[in-house]
């Protein structure tokens, strides 16, 4: 028996020293991934609005109308002419978790979509799907005539493709709603 509790002893000291090593790590690990994430988004947002201006813009983390949807920012340029909106979008299947980042334009057209992650098992096929399909100044109309079951995008890519299209018309949804924007 003496033999037992000292080996739990041992376990759960080392249990305890990993736990406070890990804590550790993320203390100095946490600050440095927060401001990469936040040079990734920055980067994005440049993709899809190439003159946006962050410190223009405003961000909007409630009140949208759907799920889907995490995070708006309300997007100007340097002299504060509205471009659009910028959505932070995502959602799961069976496959995996995507996130998007995707603009709309005043004229609620898409002015790029981006992945954030892309979390698919099939997520080249999802990659390649997003790349090709989804094109600047495509309407709401398009994105609802996409053909999904095009040859390239089989299997978990189906429900890869069905989920971006998704999440791309929780953002036209929500542009809607937005005062000055995509009607």
């Amino acid at each position: 028996m003496k033999k037992y509790t000292i080996t739990a002893l041992i376990l759960t000291l080392i249990a305890g020293v990993c736990a406070a090593l890990i804590a550790c790590i993320n203390l100095f690990t946490a600050p440095i991934i927060t401001k990469n994430n936040e040079a990734k988004k920055a980067k994005l947002c440049q993709e899809v609005f190439e003159t946006y201006d962050a410190s223009k813009s405003t961000t909007i983390t409630e009140g949208f109308s759907s799920s889907s949807v995490k995070e708006v920012i309300v997007a100007y340029d340097e002299a504060g002419n509205f471009l659009g909106f910028i959505y932070t979008v995502d959602g799961s299947n069976a496959y995996g978790q995507i996130k998007l980042l995707l603009g709309i334009t005043p004229e609620s057209k898409l002015s790029g979509v981006r992945f954030i992650t892309n979390g698919q098992s099939f997520s080249s096929e999802a990659d390649k799907h997003l790349n090709t399909q989804y094109i600047t100044d495509m309407t709401e109309t398009d994105v609802d005539n996409l053909d999904l079951k095009k040859s390239d995008v089989t299997a978990g890519a189906t429900y890869a493709s069905k989920l971006i299209r998704s999440l791309v018309k929780a953002a036209f949804d929500d542009a809607k709603t937005r005062e000055g924007g995509a009607n």
